[in-house]
């Protein structure tokens, strides 16, 4: 149930918030923890998320891991809510609940009748502090973790090429090693390793509490100060900020595994991100879905449907990142061939979109999908307190969310083709080729 990475379909949130009705209350309580409140009537549900500001990004070295690891034991219960109560609770009342860690940020969630949120809170807050930790459940645990790197992993051909790729394409950055840790370093974790780990972070200035759905303001006001209000802060420890260098060389990765069927080849790119650059993003993520995205990119099109020299060719962008964004690229061909003449005809037609078929009429087909595709996936209760959460926690503020819509609207053309020309001329790639 717990995920390893965040729910893939986050990294195309859009997040325009300007009505009313999901206009957001934010208020800081006195130890530190920012509290977000989402009001939507609709129904007597409520959705609350956990979002702490940090992921595996603040391992250790030689303790990769952690944070996921930490996610789990996180179910372990305490002493007024031992063992599994807390989710056979969420089970009996009929909610349902999940977590996920990410390099940025580690969220927990869920989902409930309006009349259970007092318990809900009480029982969340409970185990920001509280976690009943011993060496046998820890033990216990690291041997479920172990087995589910190795279903995710080391089973996963494909997935081990892209940390491979991801390794060498950031080798300086925490995204560079697996957010689930490396398998030599999760064994050599110990109980003092996660228990201070928890003592460390688990704290509410490094948190972000979200309510979302048939929630009162002041309501949620007065169980937030009297449930979480009430924890002692933790010190704000100053993390080295690091940065990978250009990558000067054409970098290939090969990987070799008898259960592959057809070779498939990926390009991982280091780009702008969402922090770095909003309306930048904006464009990129606008101009990957009409080159990249799906049956009905252009790339898809034009090298599948048309010429038909891939079965398979797409490609998407992730920024939502405190650090650099990335940007796929993958393929695979219906005929053998190197991954240098793939890669060739993948950016010679990349370079003809740019030029010459990348219309405005196109343009303005995908600016309107762009825009309903805000109003279909800002529904529910749900799903604003993760675009909000989510947004927050990366580093964007507030007044990003909300100017939103006005930014996508002022994307133009002109600014399309202009990061889609900058990505084509981007030298930090890593081009990795899985085959038999």
């Amino acid at each position: 149930m717990r995920s390893v990475l965040f729910i893939i379909f986050l990294f195309y949130f859009s997040f325009s918030f300007s009505n009313e009705k999901t206009s957001p209350h934010l208020f800081k309580l006195k130890n530190g923890m920012d509290v977000i409140i989402i009001e939507n009537k609709r129904a007597p549900v409520i959705a609350q998320m956990i979002w702490y500001n940090f992921g595996s990004g603040i391992e250790e070295k030689g303790k990769s891991g952690l944070a996921h690891f930490m996610e789990h034991l996180m179910f372990k219960g305490t002493r007024k809510f031992p063992d599994n109560y807390y989710s056979n609770y969420i089970s009996k009342v009929g909610g349902s609940e999940n977590a996920f860690t990410s390099y940025d940020y580690t969220a927990y969630y869920q989902v409930f009748p309006k009349s259970e949120l007092k318990k809900m809170m009480k029982m969340e807050a409970d185990r920001m502090t509280n976690l009943t930790l011993t060496k046998e459940n820890v033990e216990i645990e690291k041997r479920v973790i172990l087995e589910e790197r190795f279903q995710r992993i080391e089973s996963d051909p494909s997935s081990k090429l892209d940390e491979s790729m991801r390794s060498i394409l950031f080798p300086n950055h925490y995204y560079g090693r697996p957010i689930i840790g490396w398998r030599h370093e999760i064994e050599g974790l110990t109980y003092e390793d996660v228990l201070s780990f928890y003592k460390d972070n688990y704290k509410p200035n490094n948190a972000i509490l979200v309510l979302s759905g048939d929630v009162d303001l002041e309501k949620a006001k007065k169980l937030s100060k009297k449930y979480y209000g009430k924890i002692r802060k933790g010190k704000k420890e100053k993390k080295l900020k690091v940065t990978d260098p250009d990558l000067d060389t054409n970098i290939f990765v090969k990987m070799k595994h008898s259960t592959v069927k057809q070779p498939i080849w990926k390009k991982f790119y280091r780009t702008i991100s969402y922090k770095s650059d909003v309306q930048s993003s904006i464009a990129l993520d606008m101009g990957l879905k009409i080159v990249a995205s799906g049956t009905a990119s252009l790339l898809y099109q034009n090298l599948v449907e048309e010429k038909k020299i891939f079965s398979v060719v797409g490609g998407y962008f992730q920024g939502l990142t405190k650090g650099e964004g990335n940007v796929y690229l993958y393929a695979i061909s219906k005929e053998k061939k190197p991954s240098s003449e793939i890669d060739s005809i993948i950016m010679n037609e990349f370079r003809e979109i740019i030029n010459e078929k990348l219309t405005p009429k196109r343009f303005e087909i995908e600016k309107k999908k762009y825009f309903f595709d805000t109003i279909y996936k800002k529904d529910g209760v749900l799903n604003p307190a993760q675009i909000y959460g989510e947004a927050l926690t990366v580093g964007l503020t507030l007044d990003d969310i909300k100017k939103w819509q006005e930014r996508v609207d002022n994307i133009s053309l002109n600014d399309v083709k202009k990061v889609l020309e900058e990505l084509y001329d981007n030298g930090n790639y890593v081009i990795g080729e899985l085959s038999n």
